[in-house]
């Protein structure tokens, strides 16, 4: 019972978050209001405020679950690469990128969001500093890493801005970011 009860909280939770995505995306920072999202969620206010108590909370909950998602995928891709050199550096690359071909929505709604607040913008920065560790103290030169995952970022916020690469292009960009992780450099 306590495992259905919380696998209910973390799709409603999951719900909500999506929800207020859509509005963000669909009417902007502005229109993001508990009651829109309750509304847009399907669900009663009271309900939403069990999960987050204020437009705030819902914000950093967005926040808090991009940043853990994100990081959680790219540790078990890094422990999932039998190459140890590299190895987080790729995680990131590919980890990234997937999300890139899959629902960008969440990302685009929670940076517009970010925008207001620099608070936000400051906690993202803490979620991956420990990343950008990992990926300098990769086993390979700590420039090409950081040339990679600064390459990956900027893919990234181009995705965001709209100005979509080609697929092939796109393609053959991740597998030259890749190739950078297992080249042998002076």
């Amino acid at each position: 019972m306590k495992e259905q009860a919380a696998l209910e909280t973390i799709d409603t939770r999951q719900k909500i978050l999506r929800a207020a995505a859509q509005i963000i995306n669909t009417a902007g920072v502005l229109a993001l209001t508990l009651e829109a999202v309750a509304k847009e969620a399907k669900i009663s206010k009271g309900g939403l405020l069990y999960h987050f108590p204020s437009k705030e909370a819902l914000l950093k909950g967005m926040n808090d679950y991009l940043m853990r998602s994100f990081i959680a995928e790219v540790k078990r891709a890094a422990n999932g690469d039998p190459c140890a050199k590299g190895r987080w550096t790729r995680a990131y690359t590919t980890t990234t990128f997937t999300h890139l071909a899959g629902d960008f929505a969440m990302n685009v709604a929670f940076l517009a969001a970010a925008a207001t607040d620099p608070g936000m913008v400051k906690a993202m920065s803490q979620h991956l500093r420990g990343l950008q560790t990992h990926i300098a103290d990769d086993d390979i030169d700590p420039v090409v890493s950081t040339i990679v995952r600064l390459a990956v970022d900027g893919l990234y916020f181009n995705e965001l801005y709209g100005m979509h690469l080609e697929e092939d292009v796109r393609n053959k960009v991740f597998n030259r970011l890749i190739r950078l992780t297992k080249e042998e450099t002076p």
